[in-house]
């Protein structure tokens, strides 16, 4: 038996450790690591940003967490806000942000922004700058809010403080959620559905409005809270058109549910219709809502049937009539299509003739069907203020509640 080794086999174990060893410094070079994070000491929470104009410079107004208050914890002030605001101006957007870190203790952090709330002479001016920076940051997400201030600055709409939420970027956020889905007056609108409709040709985009009820100075103050009827309130009131990125007019309650009806983004909403052959009227709550849009070429010119289907509810009657027959829920019916249609088509109308911005999608449908036409079209929203609209309501009333007959008949028999 031979006890010499092999040299070959005394340098394998050599080989196969080098081997290795390179294989794991090749792996961990793919590792970035941390390399961008940021301590929750050493940054400030950013959740609203409110853009205006002061000559022709930006003025920003940032909202920030206050951590001692949010935070649950003995010893923190509760006369102390929940939130802090900076505010700053520069040429640009990302040079009044920047100009801010000589106010701000810690770093602006953005990932966790709700809403961004822009002044009415900046949406008048035009929004494609302001969107450019918003849409270019790596530290944004694109799930928070755009609203218009309606009535007062942007950065007034971020003072206001609320009770129920004491972050205000939060509370509208909440509020804007709530009243888009149960009412339909209002219409949320994240970075990118904006910049989508900004870049569609036959679709203006439109922002809900905000405005504050009552004193703004008291709804700076967090003596706002303790109050039953607060002194100032933060309300959503109509929506802001835009034909391209600029601001041309505001949209009522009445003209933002049909706007909403027609690009079929209703998920409840309540109206009433009044009783037939009495006084009174009945409420209707929509449950569910369909709408489809039938674009059509008439001897050259485009023309659209919009056909909404509604599933409704009976909510209140406050005259004397027999819901039990199906011939008197027919008559509802028929005076809900009624009442739908006449009010979608003012308000198409109206659009048409004041603003002259496709706020619908029209132009949108029409392209997908008749792109040859579409192209021959030199300036849709000028095309738009003549075309035909035919609205047709089918609304359907499945539920009329646990009782037949109203209230009065009840206690009167």
């Amino acid at each position: 038996m031979s006890f010499v080794r092999n040299a070959d086999e005394e340098a394998n174990p050599l080989k196969r450790a080098i081997t290795t060893g390179l294989c794991l410094f090749s792996l961990f070079s793919l590792l970035t690591g941390c390399w961008s994070r940021h301590e929750l000491n050493d940054i400030s929470i950013a959740v609203g940003m409110g853009i205006d104009l002061v000559g022709e410079r930006y003025k920003i107004t940032i909202q920030t967490v206050n951590p001692s208050q949010v935070a649950v914890k003995k010893g923190a002030s509760s006369n102390s806000p929940a939130v802090i605001t900076y505010e700053e101006t520069g040429m640009t957007v990302p040079e009044a942000i920047s100009r801010l870190s000589v106010k701000a203790p810690r770093y602006l952090h953005f990932s966790h922004l709700r809403m961004v709330v822009i002044g009415e002479d900046v949406a008048r001016e035009g929004i494609s700058k302001p969107l450019d920076f918003l849409s270019r940051n790596m530290d944004m997400r694109t799930d928070f809010y755009f609203i218009v201030a309606r009535q007062a600055k942007a950065s007034e709409i971020l003072k206001v403080i609320s009770a129920i939420d004491p972050i205000p970027a939060n509370n509208m956020y909440t509020k804007l959620e709530t009243s888009d889905k149960y009412w339909a007056a209002t219409g949320s609108m994240n970075l990118n559905r904006l910049l989508q409709e900004l870049g569609t040709h036959g679709k203006s985009p439109a922002l809900t409005g905000i405005e504050i009820i009552g004193t703004k100075k008291m709804g700076e103050q967090t003596a706002n809270t303790q109050y039953v009827e607060p002194p100032a309130l933060l309300k959503y009131a109509g929506m802001a058109v835009f034909k391209q990125d600029r601001f041309v007019g505001w949209l009522d309650e009445n003209d933002v549910k049909a706007l909403n009806y027609v690009q079929n983004s209703v998920h409840q909403s309540t109206g009433y219709i009044p009783c037939p052959g009495s006084t009174g009227n009945i409420t209707v709550q929509a449950i569910r809502s369909h709408t489809v849009i039938h674009p059509h070429l008439v001897n050259g010119t485009p023309e659209f049937d919009v056909n909404v289907g509604i599933d409704g509810d009976i909510a209140d009657v406050e005259c004397k009539i027999d819901l039990s027959q199906a011939s008197v829920v027919d008559e509802l019916q028929q005076l809900n299509n009624n009442k739908l249609e006449s009010s979608m088509q003012q308000s198409i109308a109206k659009i048409q003739k004041n603003l002259g911005a496709d706020i619908y999608g029209f132009g949108n449908t029409f392209h997908h069907k008749f792109p040859k036409s579409w192209h021959q079209i030199k300036d849709w929203n000028e095309a738009f203020r003549t075309i035909k609209v035919r609205v047709h309501v089918d609304s359907k009333l499945r539920r009329i509640g646990t009782i037949l007959q109203p209230i009065d008949n009840i206690t009167t028999e």
